[in-house]
């Protein structure tokens, strides 16, 4: 995959789901930080859904960035105020990896 120079100009944070315990001794889940990483965020797609009485807009988000070790099945990616829940993960074994997103609200 050849990239052009300064393809990966956003900084963005990863995050992880996590069990922790809390102070009644049960457990809660929370977002912890794994580190921050340049990507290119990319929108490849928009669409609305019927759910229930309402209808559900959603917008799809590709994420290139370098190849790291990560369980991106319970991550998101955070650019600014804006979160990315990664619903799947394209690897074709180069030195970057794309992750399929979702938007989600903070």
């Amino acid at each position: 995959m050849t990239d052009p120079i300064g393809a990966l100009r956003a900084r963005v944070r990863i995050e992880t789901l996590e069990r922790v315990a809390d102070e009644i001794g049960g457990a809660a889940l929370a977002w912890t930080d794994q580190g921050e990483a340049w990507a290119e965020i990319v929108v490849v797609g928009a669409g609305q859904a019927p759910a229930y009485d309402t209808v559900r807009a959603g917008t799809t988000i590709l994420v290139r960035l370098r190849r790291r070790d990560a369980d991106w099945v319970r991550s998101r990616v955070v650019n600014g105020d804006v979160s990315y829940r990664v619903r799947a993960v394209r690897d074709d074994g180069s030195a970057r990896i794309e992750l399929v997103c979702e938007e989600e609200m903070l």
